[in-house]
């Protein structure tokens, strides 16, 4: 009697299979990783754009001008004017974008980026009628003329408001997290003419948030370097080699992202001082051949000598007038203006 085999795989064939999927799992796990990163950068860069056309939106009824809340909310309707030291104290991240939404120009969904690693989520909370934070939107019996919601949170350490003056009614709004993911122009002093529709291909608005830079070596041939911090996690801490902004791109040493441009394009770049975004330094020091430089655009640099003002020391205010009132391109979204003897902005750093 013939005995049949029957055909199976032996112990070691079987081991074999199992290696070689494996392999190939490890081989093609990264390729994955990196095409759906590249994915995620191409949405973060239509929504830069889809804001930066909201922006020209908004200027195409406004002589030009990109939202600016101290101009929009003349007659105090939305934050109570008379409660501040100056008007521009309005004029934070969260207000400006606030009108967008409010307008419906932009959605609160293209404010949250898809490559975001921080304390930031879209911002489901939005009020367009009657906003509570607005002059007259927590007072019994009042009628709210409010012209955007002022609780829009676009940081983690935005106060809020409470019928038109800083200071949220709900202890918890503090503990929310961010919902606006961009870096923008800080429209005050030499900065302001930039805020609008100028159509310059070269002069950045708008781009993924960036970490601390510090120049080391003088002005004409300075090399920058990220800032050596303590990796504190308040928010108020200037951040550079411990900055997760450095790994949304997936380079976790450099730092790379999408910059939206005032004609409405959106570039990639590796570096944050690109060759195409370039300043002419009017210092004496400033020899013909070095006089031009590449512009780093998360630094309030020197309009003359190139070296960093405010952040050459980084601290959590960056001051934006008199001798540090420069013309060169710097992106940083902030939650607090104080306008006094100095004007200052209150950066999250992360």
């Amino acid at each position: 009697m013939k005995t049949v085999r029957k055909n199976a795989f032996t112990l070691i064939e079987l081991l074999v299979v199992i290696a070689i999927i494996a392999l190939l799992i490890g081989i093609l796990l990264p390729a994955l990783g990196k095409a759906r990163q590249r994915a995620n950068s191409l949405k973060d860069a239509t929504q830069i754009r889809s804001m930066m056309q909201g922006l020209v939106v908004f200027a195409g009824n406004n002589r030009d001008y990109y939202p600016l809340p101290s101009r929009v909310d003349k007659n105090n309707k939305t934050i109570d004017g008379d409660a501040l030291t100056d008007v521009q104290e309005k004029n934070t991240t969260g207000n400006i974008f606030s009108i967008l939404i409010s307008q419906g120009i932009i959605e609160t969904g293209i404010c949250y980026s898809p490559i975001e690693l921080g304390n930031f989520e879209e911002y489901d909370d939005y009020e367009f009628d009657t906003p509570r934070g607005a002059v007259g939107g927590n007072a019994s019996g009042q009628v709210s003329e409010a012209l955007w919601d002022p609780n829009f949170k676009a940081t983690p350490l935005d106060a809020g408001y409470d019928d038109g003056a800083e200071g949220h009614a709900d202890a918890t709004y503090i503990d929310l997290p961010g919902g606006f993911s961009y870096a923008h122009t800080p429209p005050f002093a030499f900065r302001r003419p930039t805020w609008q529709n100028t159509f310059d291909a070269l002069e950045p608005s708008l781009s993924n948030r960036g970490p601390v830079y510090t120049l080391q070596g003088g002005g004409p041939e300075g090399v920058w370097e990220l800032f050596e911090d303590a990796g504190s996690s308040d928010g108020s801490s200037a951040l550079g080699i411990n900055s997760i902004t450095l790994a949304m791109n997936g380079n976790r040493s450099e730092w790379a992202g999408n910059i939206g441009f005032n004609d409405a394009h959106v570039d990639f770049f590796n570096r944050p001082d690109p060759e195409q975004i370039i300043w002419s330094f009017t210092g004496d020091q400033m020899t013909n051949e070095n006089r031009t430089k590449p512009d780093n655009i998360f630094v309030n640099e020197d309009d003359q000598d190139r070296v960093p003002l405010t952040n050459a020391d980084p601290g959590s205010e960056v001051t934006i007038n008199g001798e540090e009132n420069n013309r060169n391109a710097f992106l940083r979204q902030y939650y607090d203006v104080s306008v006094g003897t100095e004007t200052t902005i209150s950066p999250y750093y992360d």
